[in-house]
């Protein structure tokens, strides 16, 4: 751009203030950043860590070459422009050299004798669980509320009481307290015995009305407390309201009461005692089982259901509005149910010319073959609260109780299924369920002279529950027939070693349709035990005492009181998988089946031997200023000195518990 010569004059001596301004500021801020470095900064001291290192691995060299061998690859030789037949057994190549090249399937079959065993295979095993699950809790505790100025002793113990309950549950319950059998012949003579030991039991119960048993060769249906019922009540439907599962959302929304009156809310029992066992039994299976000795099967539900709820109330309380009208309640649900399960059937063949296998395959086992699962459960708790309290201004609301114990076991053993099973001895087969459930509810609930209230007040001592609900379920059915020339024949020729399997038992009606059979040889005895039991014991004897304040007395006071929701359940199950099964015996066959439920309520304890008023009146003790003054220390002397309820014996479940 042409400028005049005044122009230009204006505009170079701009520029030139302008660099003039830039330099004075950049030498201003030179010099401030020369006297900030001219200054010494005071240095911190170092951070030492200290770290101590330790490798368990010690390092090696580099190594460059990496070793690697690659899985041998199998070389087909031949053109496969058809399907193939497939055989999974192995084919006995003895006969064939080292070294002529493995045969062809078409040759294999060329050369094969079709009534000649096939090698052996990898049999299964013997298997044995032992599982004990115990969970004991003692929850005994005393509490005392509000400015009464009382002391209150225990008025009963709970453990002589709870023992005796023991002792008349355990005549009800053969099967409860047995030894573990720890070998086959054991398990074998555990199993002969069971009926014995049925037999006495049921002797012994002759005319009572407490008892109810059924025993057949086989049981169908299902029975509920002694009656057969195809409808089986619902656990859920009789649970305690304490005890109910509620979504969040259907949960009532805490309201905040802002109001002085008095209210007591007071909880105690509400425990829960649960056993929970579910046992699948698929181990082996075969639609024909030959025998050479006798066949036993025992199948055996025993429940009983044994409680006291002799609850003393203090007649200033008759007034008092009940919680819960709902009784003690006990439910013994038992069901026995078989499921016909037909073995797949071979292939489609016609009447007039059927197919029959060409060959078997034996799984030998040579001595005995022991089969048992033995599971065990105990649950016991001890939950003897005392507490004596009185009203205070606003809200309160106290639970004592309210302990959840819970043994749980689930079970599946997986096994293989054959054509046929041979056992050269005996078989023994026995599922056995045994449930006890023992409950002790006295409890007391009195008040001290004095005690008075005009406000809403509801109390409910009992709404307990006592559950046992068992099923053994049987999939296949089976059917008895003498053992067959053919068969014997067989068990003889397996005794003296793995031979040709015989044609009378290839050629027989139960295996048409198959190419071949899958066998278990069992030179000795076949014992197959599932056993269950379940014992729950609560001790919930409760001792309340309701006191007058000594500063106000709080009339209008709302009280609510509950000492009773308790819940025992025991649930098991058996599920003995199978086929429809042939047992063809050569000696005798035995098959028994056995329902006992059984139903004991105490009318009388003899925990509490006078009216609650006069317990109570008898159990309270003023506190004298020497009694509250602190010790030397600093301890209270109250707090030491308050009494809390002794455990019951050590040996309280006794041998019913083993």
């Amino acid at each position: 751009m042409h400028m005049d010569q005044t122009t230009e004059a204006i505009a170079h001596f701009i520029g030139l203030f302008s660099q003039a301004v830039e330099d004075a500021r950049l030498r201003l801020e030179f010099e401030e950043f020369q006297a900030l470095k001219a200054q010494i900064l005071e240095q911190s001291d170092l951070l030492t860590i200290a770290i101590s290192v330790h490798s368990p691995y010690s390092f090696k060299g580099l190594n460059p070459s990496v070793e690697y061998t690659p899985p041998p690859v199998e070389r087909f030789h031949e053109k496969v422009t058809f399907p193939v037949w497939h055989d999974p057994i192995p084919l006995n190549l003895e006969g064939f050299s080292p070294g002529r090249p493995v045969p062809s399937i078409e040759e294999a079959r060329a050369t094969h004798n079709p009534y000649e065993a096939i090698s052996e295979y990898e049999p299964i095993g013997s298997l044995a669980l032992y599982l004990k699950q115990q969970a004991r809790l003692m929850d005994n505790d005393y509490l005392s509320i509000g400015d009464h100025g009382l002391l209150l002793r225990p008025m009963a113990d709970m453990g002589p009481a709870l023992v005796s309950l023991l002792e008349q549950a355990s005549p009800l319950q053969p099967f409860a307290n047995l030894n573990e059998p720890g070998s086959v012949a054991e398990i074998g003579d555990f199993i002969s015995q069971a009926p014995h030991i049925a037999d006495a039991f049921l002797d012994s119960i002759a005319g009572s009305d407490a008892v109810f048993f059924m025993r057949s060769e086989t049981i169908e249906g299902g029975f509920v407390n002694g009656t057969q019922s195809d409808a089986l009540p619902a656990l859920e439907d009789h649970l305690p309201e304490r005890h109910e599962s509620t979504e969040p959302d259907d949960q009532d929304q805490t309201v905040t009461d802002f109001s002085d009156t008095a209210t007591m809310t007071i909880g105690l029992g509400a425990n829960l005692l649960v056993n929970e066992a579910v046992l699948i039994n698929d181990w082996y299976a075969a639609p024909v089982l030959a025998v050479a000795g006798d066949y036993a099967s025992f199948n055996l539900v025993s429940q009983s259901n044994v409680w006291s709820d002799n609850d003393h109330t203090s007649q200033s309380l008759s007034g008092w509005d009940t919680l819960d009208q709902t009784p003690t309640q006990a439910f013994n649900v038992a069901s026995f149910r078989t499921v016909e399960n037909p073995a797949p059937t071979g292939a489609q063949t016609e009447p007039d010319a059927p197919t029959f296998p060409s060959y078997w395959q034996v799984s030998r086992i040579d001595g005995d073959f022991m089969l048992i699962n033995w599971i065990k459960q105990v649950s016991f708790v001890e939950d003897q609260d005392i507490t004596i309290m009185s009203a205070a201004g606003g809200g309160t609301e106290i639970i004592l109780g309210d302990n959840s114990v819970m043994n749980a076991t689930s079970l599946a053993t997986l096994g293989y299924y054959y054509d046929l099973i041979i056992v050269g001895g005996n078989v023994y087969n026995a599922n056995i369920i045994s449930q006890t459930n023992v409950l002790l509810d006295d409890d007391l609930v009195g008040s001290v002279a004095g005690f008075e209230t005009h406000g809403d007040a509801s109390i409910s001592t009992n709404g307990n529950l006592l559950w046992n609900e068992a099923s053994i379920t049987q999939y296949g059915t089976i059917s008895f027939e003498a053992l067959p020339s053919a068969f014997l024949g067989a068990v003889n020729d397996l005794s003296e070693g793995t031979g040709a399997a015989p044609r009378d038992v290839l050629t027989g009606p139960d295996f048409a349709g198959l190419t071949h059979l899958k066998v278990l040889y069992i030179s000795g005895d076949l014992v197959d035990l599932q056993y269950l039991s379940q014992i729950n014991v609560l001790g919930d004897a409760d001792q309340v005492a309701l006191a007058r304040d000594q500063s106000e007395a709080h009339a209008d006071a709302s009280w609510s009181l509950s000492t009773g929701a308790n819940a025992l359940i025991n649930y098991a199950a058996i599920i003995d998988g199978g086929v429809n099964t042939t047992v063809y015996a050569g000696g005798s066959t035995y098959s028994d089946e056995l329902l006992i439920q059984a139903e004991l309520i105490a009318s009388e304890s003899d925990l509490y031997t006078q009216s609650a008023d006069a317990l109570v009146n008898e159990a309270v003790a003023f506190l004298s200023e020497d009694m509250i003054a602190p010790r030397e220390g600093g301890h209270d002397l109250n707090t030491l000195d308050t009494p809390t309820p002794e455990p019951a014996s050590a040996d309280v479940m006794q041998t019913m518990l083993g």
